[in-house]
């Protein structure tokens, strides 16, 4: 099997003529990108979270609940406004 060599180029630098060699990049490794499968499920918990919350808010018992408190204090300040 062959193996074929990257040739290594060279950098002139203007006005001197100076020849230097290019660095080569460093190579990423792939199977290293925990943080952004991170943030994925940070925002999918987010989400989760906040329709779990959404819809207890609206769900048929809190309304009736937030109703009655509601019905409640006017009910207490129409006491006290005829028991003076």
């Amino acid at each position: 099997m062959k193996q074929t060599k990257q040739q290594r180029t060279s950098k002139v630098v203007p006005f001197t003529g100076e020849f230097y060699p290019i660095p080569d990049p460093e190579p990423t490794p792939a199977g290293n990108n925990i943080a952004g499968y991170l943030v994925i499920v940070a925002a999918a918990l987010v989400a989760g979270l906040s329709m779990g919350a959404i819809s207890t808010y609206q769900s048929a018992d809190q309304v009736q609940l937030r109703e009655m408190k509601a019905q409640s204090q006017q009910l207490e300040k129409v006491k006290n406004q005829v028991c003076r």
